[in-house]
């Protein structure tokens, strides 16, 4: 019997992920960084090339997440309401208005909107499905969050009307992964006039600078399906398409965020399995034959660009299973990768499409065939 043996370094690591990959790279080649503005606005302010500088507001306490904005603080804000069209037309303002408040406390970053609607019973909204591919053609809110400020990679968070939300890391502004699945909370609500959210992202869910007072990039972008209108926070050059959402190099100035100081993020996720079989008329014949296995995962960020992914004895067993696809050709079936411990820095070695690697491409390294030998599986020890 073979035994595979695995050894992955996850050097230039994102967030438990790839997303800061390349902002080691960045530093490394000397780039220079985004100066910070001085002082700091009410709410927002727009330089004179159109600039947006956004101010993030501390709370004394914890909001509720149930998506109504319902709190006295959303009188006492001013919302940023000044959205341009991406497309039809671009750079026009906004046909259908949208506010959003950025706000934070001491464990969370919090991003309310109140999305307006001239004619709410044509909103499209029909999918529930986390990471759903479908939500994208919903009307929906997309944030995106470069917390290095590095105007490279980042992380996007969407929600649609009925709650359905997906979020991806992404590097160099294109390449984007959903296995990325952060802890957040996200809540919607309808009006007559439109519908509301919340989301609460915990800091302990992204990475960022060790510095307390923090600079961040940030867009909004929303998309009303029924008349096919994408608008933005922050203006993005026209004509990129579907990575447009991802221009982290024209979105906003966060500034007057400050941060806990970043974990370490350890996390160990055990697993033990137990089995006890009698067959009587078995040769020969088993009574309560007990048998059972154990096991872990570890995944522990040793500094902001470095991360460990160690595998224990493990089957995986946790692992989403396979979508069924139906072969009739003479050419092998592509099955994506799901396990984490072969995640961590996967972005790495993607490149020239967004999200998974388009038919043409060529896959650098395939982790799939680890663990399998003729098609049967092989046990893998430790990685």
């Amino acid at each position: 019997m073979r035994v595979h043996w695995c050894l992955s370094l996850a050097l230039l690591g994102g967030p438990l992920s790839s997303a800061s990959a390349a902002q080691a790279v960045v530093a490394a080649e000397g780039v220079a960084a985004t100066p910070q503005p001085s002082p700091l606005p009410t709410f927002v302010s727009r330089g004179p090339d159109g600039d947006v500088t956004v101010r993030a507001h501390a709370l004394p306490e914890p909001i509720v997440v149930d998506g109504r904005l319902d709190e006295p603080l959303y009188e006492r804000l001013a919302p940023y309401d000044a959205f341009v069209q991406y497309e039809p037309q671009a750079g026009q303002p906004a046909t259908e208005k949208t506010e959003t408040w950025i706000m934070f406390d001491d464990s969370h970053v919090y991003i309310a909107a109140r999305l307006f609607d001239s004619e709410p019973s044509r909103r499209v909204a029909n999918e529930m499905r986390h990471d759903s591919s479908a939500l994208i053609n919903n009307e929906h809110l997309i944030v995106v969050l470069d917390t290095f400020r590095d105007r490279r990679n980042g992380f996007m968070f969407l929600v649609n009307p009925l709650g359905g939300s997906l979020e991806e890391s992404f590097v160099d502004e294109r390449t984007a992964t959903r296995d990325w699945n952060p802890v957040w909370q996200v809540k919607t609500s309808s009006f007559d006039a439109g519908w509301t959210l919340e989301m609460a992202i915990p800091f302990k869910s992204l990475r960022y600078g060790p510095q307390p007072e923090q600079v961040w990039g940030i867009n909004v972008s929303r998309f009303v399906r029924w008349k096919n209108e994408r608008q933005y926070m922050s203006q993005v050059p026209a004509g990129l398409g579907a990575v447009a959402v991802f221009r982290v190099s024209s979105a906003a100035t966060l500034v007057g965020l400050e941060t806990p100081p970043p974990g370490r993020n350890l996390e160990i996720k055990p697993y033990a399995i137990g089995r006890l079989t009698t067959d009587r008329v078995s040769r020969p014949p088993l009574s309560n034959d007990a048998d059972g296995d154990i096991g872990a995962d570890v995944k522990y960020a040793i500094t902001r660009s470095l991360t460990l992914d160690a595998t224990i004895n493990t089957d995986f067993a946790q692992v989403e299973e396979d979508e069924q696809q139906v072969n009739l050709t003479r050419f092998n079936l592509f099955v994506p990768e799901k396990r984490e411990f072969f995640l961590e820095g996967q972005g790495i070695f993607s490149f020239g499409t967004v999200g998974n690697l388009g038919p043409d491409m060529p896959i650098l390294f395939f982790s799939r065939r680890i663990g399998l030998e003729a098609g049967r599986p092989v046990p893998i020890v430790a990685g």
